[in-house]
């Protein structure tokens, strides 16, 4: 399959990629892209169904699209930073654990201290109970000289001194061991704490990873979408150019046609436009421009093709006024045009009305400006509701452009 050309995709990019960061759409954006949505529609004037179907699919996957892509890399982003901060935690919450397990241990020795300490507090005091002390007074007291009254003494204030030191390092020990109890809970606290902010962390990245799968299954979906869309319409393209072809002979009969009835009415007409002062003529409808006059690649195939007029996008059923006074030359069924009313202004110009629902006027008659001369439709080569408007000089298409008002509105409007 050779690859296609797709210039609209540009316009249809800029406006998905505008988006709010929320991923929700404004209602400018989504008029954008109905208008992007109706030039295609008028590019693909002459496609069969199917074509037309496909290539409004193109067009509203490809102003999908961006969003799409755009919304995986941000859940991608999120990706990466909730795995950053799951890591953070679980390593927080490892060095919690591991100072809990050493202050665990220090409890454990402070406690063995303590323990070892009593026991030696313990012996001294059954020692003392067992009447040492007293018998050591005795032994001082039955002293025969002065030198061994000191030895006793001293002797016995030691046994007083290794009491009171017992007592002492009991009272150390344990005020250690409450210590290194109560460092021992925070560390607990601060473990169960970074513990559970790494399963916050890590549910989070789960999350995440969910939003970033079902995103890309999305973008996939589009991108399939966009495929078929234009293998279907690359299908038809032959199909397409032979439509274009009858659309392009169709407007050299009626501009035969054309030039036949302004001979047959002479070059006099009460016309009040003048084709030069770019406002001769009104807007024939209350609608917006969707495609303009002149050439243009084809959105799918990429082939140049002749838009001979300035198509409006309006609703089905809308009124279709007559530009400037004049003379109905043509009412009727008109191939590729659909239902097309034709009316000359004298001086070889008239204006005509492509792709109408119903005409409410007949060949001959006289109409004024702004006076309604039938409803927008979609008949003929089209694949939606539009006025496709031509202004023709001598049965020659030239740009309506230069006959409209600049603002392209309504500005006598008869209702």
């Amino acid at each position: 399959m050779r690859r296609i050309s797709l210039p609209l995709a540009a316009l249809l990019l800029g406006v998905a990629a505008s988006g709010p960061a929320s991923g929700l759409p404004s209602q400018d954006e989504l008029d954008a892209v109905e208008r992007e949505k109706a030039r295609m529609a008028a590019a693909l004037e002459g496609a069969s169904e199917e074509v037309a179907e496909a290539g409004q699919t193109l067009a509203e996957t490809e102003s999908r699209l961006p969003g799409a892509e755009r919304a995986v890399d941000e859940a991608e982003g999120r990706i990466a930073a909730a795995e950053a901060i799951a890591a953070e935690s679980q390593q927080d919450a490892e060095e919690a654990r591991e100072a809990l397990a050493a202050a665990e241990a220090e409890f454990e020795a402070a406690a063995a201290a303590v323990e070892e300490a009593r026991e030696a507090q313990a012996e001294m005091l059954t020692a003392i109970y067992r009447g040492v002390e007293l018998l050591t007074v005795d032994a001082i007291l039955g002293a025969d000289d002065m030198s061994q009254v000191v030895d006793g003494l001293s002797y016995f204030e030691f046994m007083v001194e290794g009491k009171n030191a017992a007592v002492e390092d009991v009272t150390l020990k344990r005020r250690e061991a409450a210590n290194v109890e109560a460092a021992a809970s925070v560390a607990e606290a601060v473990a169960a704490e970074a513990g559970a902010e790494a399963e916050d962390a890590l549910a989070a990245a789960e999350v995440r990873v969910d939003e970033a799968v079902a995103a890309r299954a999305e973008v996939e979906q589009l991108v399939a979408e966009r495929t078929d869309a234009l293998a279907v319409a690359e299908a038809a393209e032959v199909e397409a150019e032979a439509e274009y072809e009858r659309l392009e002979a169709e407007s050299e009969r009626l501009a035969e046609e054309l030039r036949s009835a302004s001979s047959s009415e002479g070059s006099s007409g009460d016309s009040s436009s003048d084709g030069e002062s770019g406002s001769g003529f009104a807007v024939p409808v209350n609608g917006w421009k969707s495609s303009d006059f002149g050439w243009r690649r084809h959105p799918i195939y990429g082939t140049s093709r002749f838009h001979g007029g300035t198509d409006f996008a309006a609703g089905h059923g809308s009124t279709i006024y007559a530009a400037d006074s004049g003379t109905v030359v043509h009412a009727g069924w008109s191939g590729s045009y659909g239902m097309l009313t034709c009316i000359g202004h004298g001086g070889g110009l008239n204006s005509c009305y492509a792709h109408q629902s119903s005409i409410w006027v007949s060949k001959g008659e006289r109409v004024s400006r702004n006076e309604g001369i039938g409803a927008v439709g979609s008949t003929g080569a089209s694949t939606g509701a539009h006025l496709h408007f031509e202004v023709r000089k001598g049965g020659e298409r030239v740009n309506p452009l230069g006959y409209l008002p600049s603002c392209l509105c309504r500005l006598q409007h008869p209702n």
